[in-house]
């Protein structure tokens, strides 16, 4: 064996608390970073595949979370009465909500009944399920993860306690848990069920929260949105009109900017994972100072010292880079974790491709942590390191 892998694997072993303690300093930020990163590309996926669905979301143009009245429905519809291009516009009102007794948030929306299965193809609805759903007015549709967690099942009977006046318990039966739809998580009740429970209270009826207008073609799409915006400038109830993929990255950001946020958190973590990587191999050069300067009497040249020291920065990053990337891999692709659903993005996917960009990062920590021990192994004066050799 090489006298060079002899002596790294020496100093390696020489003090093992030290040695795990480095691993650990590094697969934390790793491990961050790779879950920071698996969002971030989840939530590209999910803007990516909002842009697949040709569909404009009509909202206020002041702000979203003024309501825009129920007729803008008839008005979008007469732009086109043929429905070749402009296929079907769907409003929506959201009711959020939670069960009674239990502070976890649900993410209902309350829609058009009629306009509903056209508009939303990608939750591959079955002819029962449009059946029922069409035949009963407190029908609710509920995404397969929160049905999961709720313990719900189709032929049940709830009751959700809206998170908008006038906050009254609404019961509902559920006729379908989403079994081949892609959102795992929103659940989607009637709204004529909705403005009937309104009037109840006395509650604002007749509006929604913003449209989803579904169009044949890109070409639609891109004709549409300023149509749309055209048919309502200089009336009360102005529009801004925008793509699905425009509008969810819009609404998200104006939220907590998710991308922007956990980019820099992984960059932070990384570099956390340098600093404690610095001063391991830091400490480990002034430790072997003297070591060092006896192999270079002994005729080991510099770059002998440069690449030791070198190579004990890259392999402990290097294993506590693959800790890091390795763990979350597995518990979110083999365990129970996979299951976990997450707003928006739905489920979190941990791609190779991160965890080999992790291990990248891993090795550039390994490299910049030893620059300045290496830097100092090369320029070490033997004569003046020996003097202090006890």
């Amino acid at each position: 064996m090489p006298l060079r892998f002899i002596y790294l694997y020496r100093n390696l072993t020489r003090n093992p608390v030290r040695t795990v303690l480095t691993c650990a300093a590094v697969a934390l930020p790793i491990t961050i970073y790779v879950l920071s990163m698996a969002v971030v590309d989840g939530f590209e996926n999910f803007l990516n595949n909002s842009a697949k669905q040709l569909r404009l979301a009509v909202t206020q143009k002041t702000s979203i979370i003024n309501p825009i009245p129920e007729g803008h429905r008839r008005k979008i519809e007469s732009l086109d009465p043929t429905k070749r291009r402009l296929i079907s516009v769907c409003g929506l009102r959201y009711i959020g909500g939670q069960r009674e007794d239990d502070p976890m948030p649900l993410s209902t929306l309350a829609v058009d009944h009629d306009t509903f299965a056209t508009s939303f193809p990608e939750h591959r609805l079955s002819a029962e399920e449009v059946e029922a759903w069409n035949k009963d007015k407190q029908a609710i549709m509920v995404g397969r993860g929160t049905a999961l967690d709720m313990g719900w099942k189709v032929g049940d009977r709830i009751t959700i306690f809206p998170s908008v006046p006038p906050y009254s318990p609404m019961e509902f039966h559920v006729v379908s848990t989403l079994e081949n739809a892609e959102d795992f998580v929103t659940n989607w009740c009637r709204r004529d069920y909705l403005e009937e429970e309104l009037k109840k209270f006395g509650a604002p009826e007749g509006f929604v929260t913003f449209y989803f207008v579904k169009c044949a073609s890109k070409a639609d799409l891109d004709h549409y949105r300023v149509e749309i915006d055209k048919l309502f400038a200089g009336s009360l109830d102005e529009t801004k009109t925008q793509d699905e993929k425009t509008f969810m990255n819009e609404f998200v950001t104006q939220q907590f900017n998710l991308p922007r946020n956990l980019t820099i958190l992984a960059a932070l973590t990384v570099f956390v994972a340098i600093m404690a990587a610095a001063n391991t191999m830091s400490q480990n050069f002034r430790d072997r100072s003297n070591e060092v300067a006896t192999l270079k009497s002994m005729g080991f040249g510099p770059g002998f010292a440069f690449a030791l020291i070198q190579s004990e920065s890259l392999l402990l990053c290097l294993l506590g880079g693959l800790a890091g990337a390795v763990v979350p891999y597995v518990a979110f692709t083999y365990s129970p974790l996979r299951e976990m659903t997450i707003p928006v993005i739905q489920t979190l996917e941990i791609q190779l491709r991160t965890c080999g960009k992790a291990m990248g990062i891993a090795l550039l920590i390994g490299i910049v942590a030893a620059l300045w021990p290496s830097w100092l192994a090369v320029r070490m004066r033997v004569v003046s390191a020996l003097r202090s050799l006890e």
